[in-house]
């Protein structure tokens, strides 16, 4: 599992050509499942944190946590106090579960999701926020051991925005996709950024300074309304301005 230091963010961005090159949702998440359980991790959920009223089950993109757990947890409406949703409006960095931050004595019930997570298997898990313009979603994965460094938090980082952003896009009717709102520089930039290109690289390739390559970045992430390059790449992608 140790690979040399640029395996894994290669495996991302392969992963990323691949998922966008595959026409099935149900192809997408075979993919997903796979690169996730390269890495020890065996239950996941996709979703949009559900607003008051709604249940998990209705924001639910796709899902592949325990059925028992996932049956669990909306019959006891988990939502309502697991901490590691809560924590998905607080942040744009991915996190571990062990991290999140909640006062186990003031907060009984929220111990209490996280302790009954390991009944199913779910002893270590990482969540990845998406902040949309209109919503905040996440990708949580989880397993009993897997394997976390700063190379795979950051792979898995990628394959999160751009596994919940294309099955958005795969579920979401052809009709509905809103009027384009980035210019053709701007998608030419991001569609860069979305392989990992840093401005000053990003600048070479267009033969434009590094400078010009952020002032296009930040208008598009203006257009957008998102918070910050990450979610701006992936909105463009589930709204059709870009492709890979």
């Amino acid at each position: 599992m140790q690979q040399q230091e640029p395996y894994w963010g290669r495996r991302a961005l392969d992963f990323v050509d691949a998922i966008e090159a595959t026409d099935s949702f149900a192809g997408v998440v075979t993919q997903f499942e796979k690169i996730i359980g390269d890495l020890g991790f065996h239950a996941y959920i996709m979703a949009r944190i559900p607003s008051p009223g709604e249940s998990l089950m209705q924001s639910t993109v796709a899902n592949g946590w325990p059925p028992q757990w996932f049956e669990l947890y909306n019959r006891e409406n988990f939502k309502a106090v697991d901490p590691i949703p809560r924590h998905c409006f607080n942040t744009l960095n991915p996190f571990e579960w062990k991290d999140v931050p909640y006062d186990r004595e003031r907060e009984p019930a929220a111990h209490k999701v996280m302790m009954r997570a390991r009944d199913f298997g779910l002893n270590e898990g990482f969540c990845i926020p998406i902040h949309y313009d209109d919503a905040t979603a996440a990708v949580s994965i989880a397993g009993e051991r897997p394997y976390l460094d700063a190379e795979t938090r950051s792979a898995l980082h990628l394959v999160g925005v751009f596994t919940h952003s294309r099955l958005r896009a795969l579920a979401r009717p052809a009709a509905a996709m809103p009027a384009r709102r980035l210019n053709e520089i701007e998608a030419e930039v991001l569609r860069w950024a979305a392989r990992g290109k840093t401005a000053w690289e990003t600048g070479q390739i267009l033969n434009l300074s590094e400078r010009t390559v952020r002032w296009h970045l930040e208008e598009a992430q203006r257009k957008l309304m998102t918070k910050n390059k990450t979610a701006t790449v992936a909105l463009a992608l589930v709204n059709g301005e870009i492709n890979l």
